[in-house]
């Protein structure tokens, strides 16, 4: 479980402001806490790489 926890947090730091505006603005036009939102984008994020679908980084 510690190792989930660090990989969120580590997730969560790594989020640029663009990102963080949108999921902002998705909470706000849901109706949802933005802690809610911003959980279930990070743990979609991780899902997708552990699965192999995150994006690789630009050179």
């Amino acid at each position: 479980m510690a190792k989930q926890n660090e990989d969120t947090r580590d997730a969560s730091l790594r989020v640029s402001k663009r990102v963080r505006d949108s999921l902002k603005a998705a909470a706000a036009v849901s109706g949802r806490p933005l802690y809610d939102v911003t959980n279930e984008a990070i743990n979609n994020y991780l899902a997708s790489a552990k699965a192999g679908g995150a994006r690789k980084p630009k050179k």
